[in-house]
């Protein structure tokens, strides 16, 4: 087994304790200067309360190559994950036996479905107007020959947080790096542009949506203490274009007073709608009535750009994944062999638990060294995977039943 590979200090260390202890205080005043800020999660509903964001005291060391890899590869999972979203029969077969046992992801599939038969302009894999913002997570980790590589976590295709706040995080670090004495031109917290970048993004697909009275509709929860993330985003697409409105709804609410024309468009508070973008939607708790899928279905079957439209969303399911990195499956969709293997290279083992022999052997591996995985379910937003002997329980307890299908 490969020896853990140290990285190089960000400052000098040992810290004397009371330098460590005002730097500390220190920091959270710089959080709140530069705004890394949230709601707390006693009020996640009010501003009147707020607090620093959790963040580590200083910046994980990341090799610059590394850092380099993983911007230099994002276009390319860009155009596989398109690729992806838009193939309905690889879509199908990726999660069909998942669609059986999940109810979440068997609702978001009869909305595809039923854009699709009813040939919406907008539903993915016709060739209309697409918008996707995509994250994605990698963990740093030690090959054999103990170079340190990237690994894929996943790859998010919805609700993808943290553009708003990751630029003010840089000012901080910025600031107790120098406060630490570390002057060293080796150490450099690069730029973080997400929130300007998704801002420019929006509004690329109002400017598309070719309705300069449209509206943008984010999507939000009520209780959202992580809202001043979103907020940054409003206020940067305000920055770069002051015509352009963005309202803030709730789902329940889209599917209460929205209205969907015989011509497709959406309409809501009496604005037609150019741009939906989810930055809620991605658990199944998230949909608490009706109303809640209503909204997600019409504008689905609406003219308005969706940030992400169904067949998006579908693309970032866990199972979708683990498919991709079977091997030939990504030459099916990239032609380019750097492409591919730049790609194959970040994948860390992802393997299914399906009934059925390689499912099978997996489940005996898995409850004979859970330690060495993580059990993850067709989910989003954290806090969700099963880990070590927990892992045992759950795959003994699911022994036999179809339920296994949708983990990985």
């Amino acid at each position: 087994m490969a020896s853990h590979h140290t990285l190089p200090t960000i400052v000098p260390i040992p810290v004397p304790l009371e330098k460590l202890s005002r730097i500390v205080e220190d920091a959270k005043d710089l959080a709140c200067l530069n705004g890394f800020l949230m709601r707390t999660a006693a009020e996640p509903t009010s501003s009147d309360k707020i607090r620093p964001a959790p963040f580590m005291l200083l910046p994980t060391a990341i090799p610059k190559k590394l850092f380099q890899k993983a911007v230099e590869i994002q276009p390319y999972i860009n155009e596989l994950y398109f690729k992806v979203a838009n193939d309905y029969n690889f879509l199908h077969k990726s999660l069909e036996r998942t669609i059986v046992v999940d109810e979440f992801t068997a609702k978001q599939w009869e909305i595809l479905e039923t854009a699709r038969k009813q040939g919406k302009s907008k539903v993915c894999f016709l060739g209309s107007m697409q918008l996707a913002i995509v994250r994605s997570d990698y963990m740093m980790d030690t090959a054999r020959d103990n170079s340190l590589v990237l690994s894929q976590v996943e790859v998010n295709t919805i609700a993808a947080a943290g553009s708003g706040l990751a630029p003010c995080l840089v000012k901080v670090h910025r600031s107790i790096i120098s406060h630490l004495g570390n002057d060293s031109d080796k150490v450099k917290v690069p730029h973080n542009g997400a929130c300007q970048g998704y801002a420019k993004a929006l509004c690329s697909a109002w400017k598309v949506y070719g309705n300069l009275g449209a509206v943008v509709v984010m999507f939000v929860e009520i209780a959202e203490n992580n809202i001043l993330d979103q907020r940054l985003i409003e206020q940067a697409l305000n920055n770069l274009d002051p015509t352009i409105k963005l309202r803030r709804r709730t789902m329940s609410y889209v599917g209460k007073h929205g209205i969907l024309t015989e011509d497709s468009r959406f309409l809501l508070e009496g604005e037609e709608v150019a741009v939906f973008y989810y930055r809620t939607g991605y658990l199944s708790s998230q949909f608490k009535t009706e109303f809640d899928w209503k909204a997600k279905l019409n504008a689905e079957l609406s003219k308005a750009v969706v940030c992400p439209s169904i067949g998006w969303h579908l693309a970032g399911n866990k199972k979708v994944q683990q498919e991709l990195t079977r091997p030939g499956v990504l030459e099916k969709f990239i032609s380019d062999p750097v492409k591919v293997a730049a790609i194959r290279s970040t994948f860390t083992g992802l393997y299914p638990l399906d009934l059925g022999p390689e499912g099978d052997k997996m489940a005996l591996r898995a409850i004979s060294f859970p330690e060495k995985f993580v059990m993850k379910p067709p989910m989003e937003g954290g806090g969700n995977n099963i880990y070590g002997e927990d892992i045992k329980t759950a795959v003994q307890k699911m022994a036999g039943t179809q339920e296994r299908s949708k983990y990985v």
